[in-house]
Protein backbone atom coordinates (compact mmCIF):
# COMPACT_ATOMS: atom_id res chain seq x y z
CA UNK A 1 0.00 0.00 0.00
CA UNK A 2 2.00 2.90 -1.28
CA UNK A 3 1.12 6.32 -2.61
CA UNK A 4 1.66 6.03 -6.37
CA UNK A 5 1.77 8.58 -9.19
CA UNK A 6 -0.95 8.59 -11.85
CA UNK A 7 -1.22 5.38 -13.85
CA UNK A 8 0.40 6.87 -16.93
CA UNK A 9 3.69 7.29 -15.08
CA UNK A 10 3.73 3.79 -13.52
CA UNK A 11 5.69 1.82 -16.07
CA UNK A 12 8.35 0.16 -13.90
CA UNK A 13 8.61 -3.61 -13.72
CA UNK A 14 6.63 -4.94 -10.77
CA UNK A 15 7.74 -7.88 -8.67
CA UNK A 16 5.04 -10.33 -7.64
CA UNK A 17 6.36 -10.80 -4.11
CA UNK A 18 6.05 -7.06 -3.44
CA UNK A 19 2.43 -7.00 -4.55
CA UNK A 20 1.67 -10.19 -2.61
CA UNK A 21 3.17 -8.56 0.46
CA UNK A 22 0.98 -5.52 -0.12
CA UNK A 23 -2.17 -7.64 -0.35
CA UNK A 24 -1.23 -9.71 2.71
CA UNK A 25 -0.49 -6.57 4.74
CA UNK A 26 -3.86 -5.03 3.80
CA UNK A 27 -5.61 -8.21 4.97
CA UNK A 28 -3.56 -8.20 8.19
CA UNK A 29 -4.40 -4.60 9.05
CA UNK A 30 -8.10 -5.43 8.77
CA UNK A 31 -7.52 -8.30 11.20
CA UNK A 32 -5.77 -5.92 13.60
CA UNK A 33 -8.82 -3.65 13.73
CA UNK A 34 -11.43 -6.42 13.80
CA UNK A 35 -9.65 -8.13 16.70
CA UNK A 36 -9.72 -4.81 18.59
CA UNK A 37 -13.54 -4.71 18.65
CA UNK A 38 -14.47 -4.79 22.33
CA UNK A 39 -10.83 -5.23 23.30
CA UNK A 40 -10.87 -2.47 25.93
CA UNK A 41 -14.27 -3.52 27.28
CA UNK A 42 -13.31 -7.13 27.99
CA UNK A 43 -11.34 -8.08 31.11
CA UNK A 44 -7.80 -9.24 30.21
CA UNK A 45 -8.31 -12.37 32.31
CA UNK A 46 -11.10 -13.58 30.01
CA UNK A 47 -10.54 -16.18 27.31
CA UNK A 48 -12.17 -13.91 24.71
CA UNK A 49 -9.69 -11.11 25.43
CA UNK A 50 -6.72 -13.46 25.27
CA UNK A 51 -7.87 -14.90 21.93
CA UNK A 52 -8.34 -11.39 20.52
CA UNK A 53 -4.87 -10.52 21.82
CA UNK A 54 -3.35 -13.43 19.87
CA UNK A 55 -5.10 -12.39 16.64
CA UNK A 56 -4.05 -8.79 17.16
CA UNK A 57 -0.45 -9.76 17.92
CA UNK A 58 0.09 -12.14 15.03
CA UNK A 59 -0.91 -9.49 12.48
CA UNK A 60 1.07 -6.50 13.80
CA UNK A 61 3.66 -6.71 11.02
CA UNK A 62 1.18 -5.12 8.60
CA UNK A 63 2.08 -1.43 8.84
CA UNK A 64 5.89 -1.89 8.94
CA UNK A 65 5.55 -3.99 5.77
CA UNK A 66 3.79 -1.10 4.03
CA UNK A 67 6.72 1.17 4.81
CA UNK A 68 9.23 -1.51 3.80
CA UNK A 69 7.49 -1.94 0.43
CA UNK A 70 7.75 1.81 -0.14
CA UNK A 71 11.45 1.58 0.66
CA UNK A 72 11.88 -1.14 -1.97
CA UNK A 73 10.25 1.07 -4.60
CA UNK A 74 11.54 4.54 -3.78
CA UNK A 75 15.10 3.59 -2.80
CA UNK A 76 15.72 1.43 -5.85
CA UNK A 77 19.25 1.78 -7.30
CA UNK A 78 19.75 4.72 -9.63
CA UNK A 79 16.39 6.19 -8.70
CA UNK A 80 16.46 9.87 -7.76
CA UNK A 81 13.50 12.09 -6.99
CA UNK A 82 13.82 15.84 -6.62
CA UNK A 83 12.07 17.38 -3.59
CA UNK A 84 9.77 19.28 -5.95
CA UNK A 85 8.57 16.02 -7.52
CA UNK A 86 8.03 14.36 -4.14
CA UNK A 87 5.90 17.22 -2.88
CA UNK A 88 3.97 17.70 -6.13
CA UNK A 89 3.23 14.06 -7.01
CA UNK A 90 3.14 12.30 -3.65
CA UNK A 91 2.78 14.50 -0.59
CA UNK A 92 0.13 16.72 -2.21
CA UNK A 93 -1.91 13.61 -3.00
CA UNK A 94 -1.61 12.40 0.60
CA UNK A 95 -2.80 15.82 1.80
CA UNK A 96 -5.90 15.73 -0.42
CA UNK A 97 -6.56 12.15 0.63
CA UNK A 98 -6.29 13.01 4.32
CA UNK A 99 -8.65 16.00 4.07
CA UNK A 100 -11.25 13.97 2.14
CA UNK A 101 -11.23 10.90 4.38
CA UNK A 102 -10.95 12.88 7.58
CA UNK A 103 -14.00 14.89 6.48
CA UNK A 104 -15.86 11.70 5.58
CA UNK A 105 -15.20 10.04 8.91
CA UNK A 106 -15.99 13.29 10.75
CA UNK A 107 -19.45 13.24 9.15
CA UNK A 108 -19.86 9.58 10.11
CA UNK A 109 -18.97 10.34 13.73
CA UNK A 110 -21.30 13.34 13.80
CA UNK A 111 -24.17 11.30 12.37
CA UNK A 112 -23.63 8.35 14.71
CA UNK A 113 -23.17 10.57 17.77
CA UNK A 114 -25.85 13.07 16.64
CA UNK A 115 -23.46 15.92 17.35
CA UNK A 116 -23.65 18.71 14.80
CA UNK A 117 -21.67 21.43 16.59
CA UNK A 118 -18.98 23.20 14.55
CA UNK A 119 -16.40 22.77 17.31
CA UNK A 120 -16.95 19.00 17.32
CA UNK A 121 -16.77 18.86 13.52
CA UNK A 122 -13.51 20.79 13.41
CA UNK A 123 -11.99 18.63 16.16
CA UNK A 124 -12.95 15.46 14.30
CA UNK A 125 -11.57 16.85 11.06
CA UNK A 126 -8.29 17.87 12.67
CA UNK A 127 -7.75 14.67 14.63
CA UNK A 128 -8.74 12.32 11.81
CA UNK A 129 -10.13 8.84 12.34
CA UNK A 130 -7.81 6.47 14.19
CA UNK A 131 -6.33 4.79 11.09
CA UNK A 132 -5.66 8.01 9.17
CA UNK A 133 -2.46 8.63 11.13
CA UNK A 134 -0.79 6.56 8.41
CA UNK A 135 -1.22 9.29 5.76
CA UNK A 136 0.68 12.13 7.52
CA UNK A 137 3.22 9.59 8.79
CA UNK A 138 3.87 8.47 5.22
CA UNK A 139 4.06 12.10 4.09
CA UNK A 140 6.77 12.71 6.67
CA UNK A 141 8.78 9.77 5.33
CA UNK A 142 8.25 10.87 1.74
CA UNK A 143 9.68 14.29 2.58
CA UNK A 144 12.95 12.49 3.43
CA UNK A 145 13.10 10.44 0.22
CA UNK A 146 15.63 12.67 -1.61
CA UNK A 147 17.96 12.31 1.38
CA UNK A 148 17.31 8.59 1.89
CA UNK A 149 17.99 7.87 -1.78
CA UNK A 150 21.47 9.29 -1.45
CA UNK A 151 22.11 7.29 1.71
CA UNK A 152 20.79 4.12 0.06
CA UNK A 153 23.12 4.62 -2.92
CA UNK A 154 26.05 3.55 -0.72
CA UNK A 155 25.33 0.12 0.76
CA UNK A 156 27.64 0.43 3.76
CA UNK A 157 26.22 3.86 4.58
CA UNK A 158 22.68 2.52 4.29
CA UNK A 159 23.43 -0.30 6.76
CA UNK A 160 25.05 2.21 9.11
CA UNK A 161 21.97 4.44 8.94
CA UNK A 162 19.65 1.47 9.49
CA UNK A 163 21.59 0.29 12.55
CA UNK A 164 21.91 3.76 14.03
CA UNK A 165 18.28 4.71 13.53
CA UNK A 166 17.11 1.23 14.49
CA UNK A 167 18.48 1.83 17.97
CA UNK A 168 16.47 5.02 18.30
CA UNK A 169 13.42 3.67 16.46
CA UNK A 170 13.06 0.15 17.86
CA UNK A 171 15.18 -0.40 20.96
CA UNK A 172 14.19 2.80 22.74
CA UNK A 173 10.40 2.27 22.71
CA UNK A 174 10.88 -1.43 23.41
CA UNK A 175 13.20 -1.07 26.38
CA UNK A 176 11.27 1.93 27.73
CA UNK A 177 8.56 -0.54 28.76
CA UNK A 178 10.95 -2.34 31.14
CA UNK A 179 10.38 -1.13 34.73
CA UNK A 180 13.06 1.16 36.19
CA UNK A 181 15.84 0.37 33.70
CA UNK A 182 13.77 1.26 30.63
CA UNK A 183 13.15 4.88 31.56
CA UNK A 184 16.84 5.48 32.25
CA UNK A 185 17.87 3.91 28.93
CA UNK A 186 15.31 5.97 27.01
CA UNK A 187 16.53 9.12 28.74
CA UNK A 188 20.14 8.34 27.82
CA UNK A 189 19.36 7.79 24.15
CA UNK A 190 17.19 10.91 24.02
CA UNK A 191 20.25 12.94 25.04
CA UNK A 192 22.14 11.63 22.02
CA UNK A 193 19.07 11.95 19.80
CA UNK A 194 19.99 10.38 16.38
CA UNK A 195 16.45 11.05 15.23
CA UNK A 196 16.86 12.57 11.75
CA UNK A 197 15.56 9.46 10.00
CA UNK A 198 14.41 7.50 13.06
CA UNK A 199 10.93 6.08 13.30
CA UNK A 200 9.22 4.80 10.18
CA UNK A 201 12.07 5.84 7.86
CA UNK A 202 13.92 2.98 9.58
CA UNK A 203 11.50 0.53 7.94
CA UNK A 204 11.95 2.37 4.65
CA UNK A 205 15.69 1.69 4.79
CA UNK A 206 15.21 -1.83 6.09
CA UNK A 207 12.91 -2.81 3.24
CA UNK A 208 15.40 -1.50 0.69
CA UNK A 209 18.33 -3.29 2.30
CA UNK A 210 16.57 -6.63 2.65
CA UNK A 211 15.39 -6.45 -0.96
CA UNK A 212 18.79 -5.53 -2.38
CA UNK A 213 20.85 -7.78 -0.10
CA UNK A 214 18.57 -10.83 0.22
CA UNK A 215 20.74 -13.09 -1.93
CA UNK A 216 23.94 -12.00 -0.22
CA UNK A 217 22.82 -12.60 3.35
CA UNK A 218 24.67 -15.34 5.30
CA UNK A 219 22.85 -18.67 5.48
CA UNK A 220 22.06 -18.31 9.16
CA UNK A 221 20.09 -15.09 8.65
CA UNK A 222 16.95 -16.67 7.21
CA UNK A 223 16.47 -19.35 9.88
CA UNK A 224 17.18 -16.68 12.49
CA UNK A 225 14.62 -14.36 10.87
CA UNK A 226 11.92 -17.04 10.84
CA UNK A 227 12.64 -17.96 14.46
CA UNK A 228 12.59 -14.24 15.18
CA UNK A 229 9.09 -14.03 13.71
CA UNK A 230 7.85 -16.59 16.22
CA UNK A 231 9.75 -14.88 19.02
CA UNK A 232 8.26 -11.52 17.97
CA UNK A 233 4.71 -12.90 18.06
CA UNK A 234 5.29 -14.45 21.48
CA UNK A 235 6.92 -11.28 22.81
CA UNK A 236 4.00 -9.17 21.62
CA UNK A 237 1.20 -11.49 22.75
CA UNK A 238 2.71 -12.51 26.08
CA UNK A 239 4.01 -9.03 26.87
CA UNK A 240 0.63 -7.45 26.12
CA UNK A 241 -1.13 -10.09 28.21
CA UNK A 242 1.23 -9.63 31.18
CA UNK A 243 1.00 -5.84 31.17
CA UNK A 244 -2.78 -5.93 30.81
CA UNK A 245 -3.28 -8.51 33.55
CA UNK A 246 -1.13 -6.39 35.85
CA UNK A 247 -3.20 -3.25 35.19
CA UNK A 248 -6.56 -5.01 34.94
CA UNK A 249 -7.31 -3.30 31.61
CA UNK A 250 -6.01 -3.65 28.07
CA UNK A 251 -2.54 -2.12 27.67
CA UNK A 252 -1.44 -1.89 24.05
CA UNK A 253 2.09 -0.53 24.41
CA UNK A 254 3.63 -3.76 23.09
CA UNK A 255 1.47 -3.46 19.98
CA UNK A 256 3.43 -0.40 18.85
CA UNK A 257 4.83 -0.75 15.34
CA UNK A 258 8.22 0.45 16.57
CA UNK A 259 8.63 -2.29 19.16
CA UNK A 260 11.22 -5.02 18.83
CA UNK A 261 8.69 -7.86 18.64
CA UNK A 262 6.86 -6.23 15.74
CA UNK A 263 10.13 -5.46 13.96
CA UNK A 264 11.22 -9.12 14.26
CA UNK A 265 7.91 -10.26 12.76
CA UNK A 266 8.22 -7.79 9.91
CA UNK A 267 11.69 -8.96 8.89
CA UNK A 268 10.64 -12.61 8.88
CA UNK A 269 7.45 -11.98 6.90
CA UNK A 270 9.30 -9.82 4.37
CA UNK A 271 12.00 -12.43 3.77
CA UNK A 272 9.44 -15.25 3.56
CA UNK A 273 7.54 -13.50 0.76
CA UNK A 274 10.78 -12.51 -0.96
CA UNK A 275 12.10 -16.06 -0.94
CA UNK A 276 8.78 -17.47 -2.17
CA UNK A 277 8.42 -14.94 -5.01
CA UNK A 278 11.99 -14.40 -6.15
CA UNK A 279 12.11 -12.36 -9.36
CA UNK A 280 8.68 -13.42 -10.64
CA UNK A 281 6.87 -10.46 -12.16
CA UNK A 282 3.37 -9.36 -11.25
CA UNK A 283 0.58 -10.64 -13.48
CA UNK A 284 -2.44 -8.51 -14.47
CA UNK A 285 -4.78 -10.05 -11.89
CA UNK A 286 -2.38 -9.60 -8.99
CA UNK A 287 -1.68 -6.03 -10.10
CA UNK A 288 -5.41 -5.32 -10.04
CA UNK A 289 -5.89 -6.77 -6.56
CA UNK A 290 -2.81 -4.94 -5.27
CA UNK A 291 -4.39 -1.69 -6.46
CA UNK A 292 -7.23 -2.26 -3.98
CA UNK A 293 -5.01 -2.26 -0.91
CA UNK A 294 -4.99 1.46 -0.14
CA UNK A 295 -8.77 1.86 -0.51
CA UNK A 296 -9.24 -1.26 1.63
CA UNK A 297 -7.14 0.40 4.31
CA UNK A 298 -9.12 3.63 4.07
CA UNK A 299 -12.60 2.05 3.91
CA UNK A 300 -12.59 -0.89 6.31
CA UNK A 301 -12.77 1.08 9.62
CA UNK A 302 -16.19 2.36 8.53
CA UNK A 303 -17.39 -1.24 8.30
CA UNK A 304 -15.81 -2.05 11.64
CA UNK A 305 -17.65 0.94 13.12
CA UNK A 306 -20.91 -0.34 11.60
CA UNK A 307 -20.32 -3.72 13.21
CA UNK A 308 -19.86 -2.03 16.58
CA UNK A 309 -23.01 0.07 16.15
CA UNK A 310 -25.05 -3.01 15.23
CA UNK A 311 -23.59 -4.90 18.20
CA UNK A 312 -22.27 -7.59 15.89
CA UNK A 313 -19.63 -8.95 18.22
CA UNK A 314 -17.11 -11.74 17.67
CA UNK A 315 -18.39 -13.00 21.01
CA UNK A 316 -21.67 -14.11 19.41
CA UNK A 317 -19.65 -17.16 18.43
CA UNK A 318 -16.57 -18.59 20.11
CA UNK A 319 -14.08 -15.74 19.66
CA UNK A 320 -11.58 -17.97 17.89
CA UNK A 321 -14.20 -18.40 15.15
CA UNK A 322 -16.07 -15.10 15.39
CA UNK A 323 -13.07 -12.87 14.73
CA UNK A 324 -11.99 -14.69 11.53
CA UNK A 325 -15.57 -14.72 10.21
CA UNK A 326 -16.04 -10.98 10.76
CA UNK A 327 -12.56 -10.37 9.35
CA UNK A 328 -13.39 -12.24 6.14
CA UNK A 329 -16.69 -10.36 5.81
CA UNK A 330 -15.16 -6.91 6.34
CA UNK A 331 -12.26 -7.71 4.01
CA UNK A 332 -14.55 -9.02 1.26
CA UNK A 333 -16.91 -6.01 1.37
CA UNK A 334 -13.97 -3.58 1.49
CA UNK A 335 -12.42 -5.30 -1.53
CA UNK A 336 -15.67 -5.10 -3.51
CA UNK A 337 -16.02 -1.38 -2.80
CA UNK A 338 -12.36 -0.84 -3.66
CA UNK A 339 -12.73 -2.68 -6.97
CA UNK A 340 -15.37 -0.10 -7.94
CA UNK A 341 -13.55 2.98 -6.64
CA UNK A 342 -10.32 2.25 -8.53
CA UNK A 343 -12.26 2.56 -11.79
CA UNK A 344 -13.61 6.06 -11.08
CA UNK A 345 -11.54 8.93 -12.60
CA UNK A 346 -10.12 11.47 -10.13
CA UNK A 347 -11.10 9.20 -7.23
CA UNK A 348 -8.49 6.66 -8.33
CA UNK A 349 -5.86 9.37 -8.76
CA UNK A 350 -6.35 11.51 -5.67
CA UNK A 351 -8.63 9.93 -3.08
CA UNK A 352 -7.42 6.34 -2.93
Amino acid sequence: MTNQPPAASRSRTRLAYVDRLRVAAAAAVVLVHVSAVGWYALPPASVDWQVANVYGSVSRWCVPIFFMISGVLFLAPQRTDAPKKIWRHYISRLFVMYVFWSSTYALVNMAVGRKWEWSYALQQLWDGYYHLWYLPAMAGVYALIPLLQRVAAVRSLAWYAAILTGIASILVPTTAIIPVVGSHWANLVSRVGPYLVAGFPFYFLLGHLLHESARELPRWVRPAAYVGTVVGIVMTAVGTSALSLEKGVGVGSMYGYLNLGVALMSVGVFLAFHDAGGTTQTGPRLAEVARWTLPIYLIHPALVRLIEELNVSPGLLPTAIGIPLIWIGVLAISALISAVLVRIPFVNSWLI
